[in-house]
């Protein structure tokens, strides 16, 4: 647990800022995994993820994480649980009104196939890092609809060397993507340039739908299994469109010259 976070029992209120849990190991429920090419289930028990925001896409990356045996997951997200939700988010009717970090790590718990250690804290990623939250990962995953808080991550992370995945979809739910951005090299800023002048936030309202936020959640459940394991990945960048396949594509990224955020590429 970071600094000033006080650890509550998780029967506590709505009001509690921050909850612990852990899974149960399920005995064969990984057996699975034996034999898929470049994943090693050991390294994957031993990883800690942080997941920035709890919603649309953390609540379809999360739960596949969890079954799948990750060591430990760290949740950061500000905001409640609204009825508009629940058609796309891991959420029920009982959590309306709930913290979505504290509420998602609950159902992560019923999840687990393996001890997981799963944190949630009640707080956007600014606030977090304001406290002095731990932030000790071996990736981090973005998938927030803001480039506020996009661009703190990235440079957040990078200041630590830390592996971030970006993710997002599209305001018309048709289209999304994953973006890794490593401990060094390009950054979202060398692929967004403009991103660092972009202040909008848009939710509550915008139109979102499960499909896409399933479609993009898997590319980056597989994205960080290639950064913690040896699953093989050509590219940094991947976006799928659902109205019309040949607009699909992967690549590699470059450093840009004039990178707008304030990162070392080196």
């Amino acid at each position: 647990m970071g600094k000033g976070l006080k650890k509550l029992n998780p029967t506590s209120s709505v009001s509690q800022t921050s909850i612990s849990l852990t899974g149960t190991a399920v005995p064969g429920a990984l057996d699975r995994h034996t034999g898929i090419s470049g994943f090693n289930q050991e390294q994957y028990s031993r990883a800690r993820v942080i997941c920035v925001g709890a919603g649309g896409l953390i609540s379809n990356i999360a739960p596949a994480l969890v079954r799948k045996g990750i060591g430990s997951i760290t949740l950061l997200d500000p905001d409640e649980v609204e009825a508009s939700n629940l058609n796309r988010q891991r959420f029920y009717v009982e959590d309306v009104g709930q913290n979505k970090a504290i509420a998602l790590a609950r159902h992560l718990q019923r999840e687990c196939t393996f001890p997981t250690r799963i944190t949630a804290l009640a707080l956007s990623i600014e606030k977090a890092i304001g406290i002095g939250a731990n932030f000790d990962c071996d990736v981090a995953i973005c998938g927030v609809d803001n480039n506020r808080a996009r661009i703190t991550a990235a440079e957040h992370f990078r200041s630590r060397r830390i592996p971030v995945i970006f993710v997002a979809v599209s305001a018309q739910a048709d289209h999304g993507y994953a973006f890794v951005q490593g401990s060094s090299g390009p950054c979202f800023g060398c692929l967004f340039p403009d991103a660092s002048e972009d202040q909008t936030f848009p939710c509550p309202g915008a139109p979102a739908m499960s499909d896409i936020l399933q479609l993009i959640g898997a590319v980056g459940v597989y994205a960080v299994d290639t950064v913690i394991s040896e699953r093989c990945r050509d590219w940094q960048y991947r976006d799928v469109w659902l109205p019309n396949a040949s607009m699909d594509g992967a690549r590699a990224v470059f450093v840009r010259n004039d990178c707008p955020l304030d990162i070392t590429h080196q």
